[in-house]
């Protein structure tokens, strides 16, 4: 049985690099470009006449980059999922992806099958964040006993608990994610208490890594 194709829009600076993605993603027929801007801006005029599965795009743009059209569109209500690309693996530029709210955070090095892979991902309502914060966790852990069993399933975490483990993947402290949330670094720590203890893990990074096992970032 045929499946809908997944529509989604192009956002890139460069037209060479634009071109590049496109003819790559035309090569398959689960992918449709319903259409292509040059930055934020003019994705905010396409988008009001095109109703797009995925935003792809890139990092850095003038008038109004990746981070500035995620925020746009949850100004607008518009619940529409981004996948942002960049050449740099920079923590602080995954940092300011993760709290804008993408969906996806990519290196523009990666393989045709892991962006084609990630597009599928966040289209069925998941995330693409895993390649580069797999590589950034692992190198902080490279002497990191993982104490749980790959078999184990944990109970399941909050909204908030998860919201919670989300932005200490990204690296941010207790005092940063309490702020974020307006909540005090107390209710923070018991937060991170109640994670570790539903995750069987011991610490913040045996956190991330085994989230990242269960694909829940």
């Amino acid at each position: 049985m045929s499946t809908e194709a997944i529509k989604v829009l192009l956002v890139e600076d460069q037209q060479l690099v634009r071109e590049g993605l496109k003819g790559l993603l035309s090569l398959h027929e689960e992918i449709r470009i319903i259409g292509e801007a040059a930055d934020g801006a003019e994705a905010l005029e396409l988008i009001a006449q095109e109703q797009p599965d995925v935003i792809l795009s890139d990092m850095r743009m003038p008038r109004l980059d990746g981070t500035g059209l995620i925020r746009a569109l949850a100004a607008r209500a518009l619940k529409i999922p981004v996948v942002l690309l960049t050449t740099f693996d920079d923590a602080a530029v995954f940092d300011e992806a993760v709290r804008a709210g993408a969906k996806g955070f990519l290196l523009k090095a990666i393989s045709p099958d892991t962006l084609l892979q990630a597009l599928r991902d966040v289209a069925a309502g998941g995330t693409a964040l895993r390649p580069t914060l797999t590589e950034r966790m692992e190198r902080q852990s490279t002497h990191v006993e993982r104490a749980f069993s790959a078999t184990e399933q944990p109970d399941p975490l909050s909204p908030k608990e998860l919201q919670v483990l989300r932005l200490v993947a990204s690296g941010r402290s207790n005092t940063e994610i309490a702020t974020l949330l307006g909540n005090s670094e107390g209710v923070i720590k018991n937060h991170c208490s109640a994670i570790f203890s539903k995750m069987g893990v011991r610490d913040r990074t045996q956190a991330v890594l085994r989230a990242i096992d269960l694909g829940w970032i």
